[in-house]
């Protein structure tokens, strides 16, 4: 373990949004650092949706006249963070497909999600997509 990542835990203990973050599946100490560091005011997000859609992490809308179709993800915003939710929600999934995840809604989802033939790719974008509005919703409440 090296001097940086001992020290984002130090500052990940003394910090109370950094442990409310750590307390959902799949984000510890760097990602909750890093949510910490490029969150700034919870509040802007005045739609659940925007905060994934900040991190790119929601499907492009392809439209033309009456057809909509959605497409890949979007790739805005921090690279870095996005791959650090992606890798996060790779690990819940896996917990959930095991039956070790605690949280029962998200495992039902993932579940329900994985019976529908979702691809992997897809699967994983949007688990990370409703961690990052489950993150808003608890940083909302405090």
């Amino acid at each position: 373990m090296n001097k940086i990542t001992k020290t984002l835990e130090v500052l990940a203990k003394n910090d109370k949004v950094c442990q409310l973050i750590q307390t959902i599946p799949g984000l510890g100490t760097i990602c909750s650092c890093r949510l910490r560091a490029t969150i700034g005011d919870i509040k802007r997000f005045k739609n659940p949706k925007d905060f994934p859609a900040y991190y790119g992490l929601v499907p492009r809308s392809i439209a033309t006249g009456h057809n909509e179709k959605k497409g890949k993800i979007t790739h805005r915003g921090d690279r870095t963070m996005r791959s650090l939710m992606v890798q996060g929600a790779g690990c819940v999934i896996r917990l959930a497909t095991c039956g070790k995840l605690k949280s029962k809604q998200l495992t039902k989802w993932i579940l329900k999600k994985q019976k529908e033939k979702m691809p992997w790719g897809k699967l994983v974008c949007a688990v990370a997509a409703k961690l990052l509005r489950i993150v808003r919703e608890a940083l909302q409440n405090t």
